[in-house]
């Protein structure tokens, strides 16, 4: 089982969005209580994934790359990586993806997504549609090579190809696996 580390609502009222977490250490501590009772009741790891986000809380008090690792290993959970989220919320905030990828925990890593976004210029949405881009795949490619070997995911959620055009996506990832190519800054 998986869920993103977000909120979607308050009182009562969702979003059907997923909303960034104040990055904490008294949210730290919540969340890793929240996950570990989770794991209680399913007997088994919750793989928590990174969203994307498009705004920041300004009295965060660490990154979400670290907020994700240290709740890892404060939970004992897994992490399902998503490298195109980690690309949209590297362009919409103005960090290098490489700076997240090195913080990873990589034996915690149980999947990886992928998928297409939507750029604006000024901001790019995780919107699932289109092909892998092949700054996603680099992405992929750098993870995927310290993971051991974790599975991949593609997400097209709207405008769904043809088979023809999925297996061609299917071996696009194939040759970024074995192939890694540098993280782009």
């Amino acid at each position: 089982m998986s869920d993103h580390l977000c909120w979607t609502g308050v009182a009562g009222k969702n979003t059907h969005d997923l909303l960034p977490l104040p990055y904490t250490e008294e949210n730290l501590r919540h969340v890793a209580a929240r996950v570990r009772a989770v794991q209680d009741v399913l007997g088994a790891p919750l793989a928590v994934e990174n969203p994307s986000s498009y705004v920041e809380h300004a009295g965060a008090s660490m990154r979400e790359w670290e907020f994700l690792a240290r709740l890892a290993e404060e939970a004992d959970c897994a992490i399902l990586l998503d490298v195109n989220n980690v690309f949209v919320s590297a362009h919409n905030h103005g960090f290098a993806p490489a700076t997240y990828l090195a913080a990873m925990p990589y034996d915690r890593v149980v999947q990886f997504h992928v998928a297409g976004h939507t750029d604006h210029g000024t901001h790019i949405i995780d919107s699932h549609i289109g092909p892998v881009p092949d700054a996603v795949w680099k992405l992929l490619g750098q993870a995927h090579a310290q993971s051991g070997g974790a599975s991949v995911l593609m997400e097209w959620d709207a405008e769904i190809p043809d088979f023809e055009t999925t297996h061609a996506e299917a071996l696009r990832a194939k040759e970024y696996i074995r192939m890694p190519s540098p993280v782009p800054s």
